[in-house]
């Protein structure tokens, strides 16, 4: 969730977008007209929205052929469709090529995004529901999404790493304030493509102690980590920097205004959760993160000596964590209308 508070900040370049190799890319327009990127890989079997974290792309799901839940999912009977939130990734640029950078809260994703990005894939499959998939901030934005209403539209949600509550006195959560407090009060737009360029090509002299904290570095191969700075690392807006600033003051998980909070909002749901923590991440911890499988019918699995961006890119992910994530969606599969209903 957090790459972009451990990198340093620089002024806006225009790095070259690279979508999902293998996949089938598109843009959508959001109901408040934003622009969205979607990039499928056609499988056999029940869809499935996978949606990346704070200042990360879609390529967190599809690194290479190595390193891609995407591609597991497809192995493994599903129909996986990848997010570009706006302003990352392929949805750096909106359809007219103009780029889209600022004027957005993190509540906006959840609101309008995921909203959006829910809505094409059911139209173009015909599935009733989506499974869904949320790294860090995107399982957070998923909780956004079924707190206003969207609930009917997924069959389940899994939160990968994401926090449902924050702790200042936490070494990470006291960075990533310091980050904000410095840069998001002021910043139209926060460029950290850069730093994760400047970052793999330092390599092994890169800061371990803050890499420390984001992932495993023995979980990660160096060209793994080269590939994942380059490729993964996003911009923010300074409306979403300044809102996480909030929260993290406030510690909890609430809304642009703050007048929600936004856990508190997703659990009243009962929604059926799969919540994963890394059992060595240091941001989203695994006391941030079982709040999410309080409710019945959820799950709380922790997976020993994961990071926070090994969980879906470590070398062993697809061993020790994606099989997690593929039981639970064949356990809760997409509900279908019964016969004379509605």
């Amino acid at each position: 969730m957090l790459l972009a508070f451990a990198l340093a900040c620089a002024p806006q370049i225009d790095l070259a977008e690279v979508p999902c190799p293998l996949a089938t890319n598109l843009l959508v327009t959001t109901a408040d007209g934003a622009t969205i990127a979607l990039h499928h890989h056609p499988g056999k079997g029940p869809a499935v929205l996978l949606v990346h974290g704070v200042s990360s792309n879609a390529r967190f799901w599809d690194l290479d052929a190595d390193h891609s839940l995407a591609t597991w999912l497809v192995k493994n009977g599903f129909d996986p469709w990848l997010l570009d939130l706006r302003g990352h990734g392929s949805a750096r640029r909106d359809a007219d090529g103009s780029p889209q950078i600022s004027g957005w809260t993190v509540d906006d994703y959840g609101r309008y995004d995921v909203a959006s990005a829910v809505d094409y894939v059911r139209a173009v499959t015909g599935e009733p529901q989506v499974g869904y998939i949320g790294h860090s901030m995107g399982g957070m934005v998923g909780a956004i999404y079924v707190a206003n209403g969207g609930g009917p539209k997924l069959s389940s949600m899994v939160m990968v790493g994401s926090p449902a509550t924050f702790n200042r006195k936490a070494p990470m959560m006291g960075l990533a304030q310091g980050a904000m407090a410095a840069g998001g009060a002021s910043l139209f737009w926060v460029e950290t493509g850069l730093a994760g360029e400047a970052a793999a090509a330092l390599g092994p002299a890169a800061p371990r102690h803050l890499q420390r904290m984001l992932y495993n570095v023995s979980h990660l191969r160096p060209d793994t980590e080269r590939s994942m700075l380059r490729h993964i690392a996003s911009p923010l807006s300074r409306e979403e920097m300044q809102q996480f600033g909030r929260m993290l003051k406030a510690e909890r998980f609430e809304s642009a205004d703050a007048s929600t909070d936004w856990a508190a909002a997703y659990r009243e749901k009962l929604f059926p959760t799969l919540a994963i923590a890394g059992g060595a991440d240091q941001v989203g911890r695994p006391e941030f993160v079982r709040p999410w499988a309080e409710g019945a019918g959820s799950a709380y699995v922790e997976i020993p000596d994961y990071g926070h961006l090994d969980l879906g890119l470590g070398e062993d992910a697809e061993i020790d964590v994606f099989p997690t994530i593929g039981e639970w969606l064949r356990a809760h599969p997409p509900s279908r209308p019964t016969p004379g209903s509605g």
